[in-house]
């Protein structure tokens, strides 16, 4: 696998740890629309603090563990789009996605703390699935991946927006509507001095990073519904943030059923190259 196919999967799975989008004005999406709803009395009153938000949030979502997401954008210079299914289970935590690249339609898979990547081309005949098992702490492809890969577990929104609780403030809060149905709009700030390693996919060195370039602040929205369950997330991480940086969109949907991932068969599975 060439390093730019390891890179693009890794900036994926970077932006998946927030699951999010193009910018804080984005309102479209692959999976429907978002449109403003009109200004009523007494609405958009929501939460007014992000530890608030994420105590409510954390509450349905621990409940209904996995769900399905839809992503669009840019990650490492490339424009990628796909869908997966998520199970949020901590260190049991596990999910399977396709993604469309320059390079082509690539599909993976996380389970039992090793990714499996499935690109156009096979590595060794008659196995199209490449392995990396971030078990082996040794192993220097999951060492260049860093905590894009690690932070795999984290791809919870609900731990997402609890990390980002001593980070981040809510700017404003708006009611809106994705797909017919009503929404919060959450728009907030992160201070990005307050950044701990591994938050939004960047390690301390994509962290040092912007702030090096006097990045001191990223714009993080939110779309929650009516059951306190992510619909949509965004997020804008500035280039000088390193090749994890980019722009993503993800939309959840199907929260609660069901998701059943296996590894691929063992016939299927070469060992990436240095593993």
């Amino acid at each position: 696998m060439r390093k730019t196919t390891l890179l693009v999967c890794g900036a994926a799975l970077a932006a998946l740890t927030l699951t999010a989008c193009s910018s804080g004005t984005s309102t479209t999406s692959t999976g429907g629309t978002s449109a403003a709803a009109e200004n009523k009395p007494g609405k958009a009153a929501g939460f007014d603090s992000l530890k608030a938000l994420s105590d409510a949030v954390a509450e349905k979502s621990d409940g209904a563990k996995s769900a399905h997401v839809v992503f669009t954008g840019e990650a490492a210079g490339e424009k990628i789009k796909g869908e997966g299914d998520f199970n949020f289970a901590g260190e049991k935590t596990a999910m399977q996605m396709t993604m469309a690249t320059g390079e082509g339609e690539i599909s993976m898979r996380f389970v039992d703390n090793i990714i499996y990547i499935k690109t156009p081309q096979e590595i060794q005949p008659g196995k199209p699935w490449l392995k990396l098992d971030l078990n082996d702490k040794d192993n220097p492809l999951a060492k260049m991946m860093g905590s894009s890969l690690s932070s795999m577990k984290n791809t919870d929104p609900s731990q997402t927006l609890k990390q980002l609780a001593d980070s981040g403030q809510i700017k404003s809060v708006k009611d809106e509507e994705i797909d017919g149905k009503p929404v919060k709009h959450y728009s907030i700030i992160v201070d990005t001095a307050k950044l701990k390693d591994a938050q939004l996919g960047m390690d301390e060195a994509g962290i040092k990073a912007l702030e090096k370039s006097g990045v001191k602040e990223m714009p993080v929205d939110v779309w929650i519904n009516e059951e306190n369950l992510p619909v949509r997330f965004v997020i804008d991480i500035p280039t000088a943030a390193g090749a994890g940086a980019g722009k993503v969109q993800a939309d959840y949907s199907n929260w609660g059923k069901g998701v059943e991932v296996k590894a691929p068969d063992a016939a299927e599975v070469a060992e990436l190259p240095g593993s």
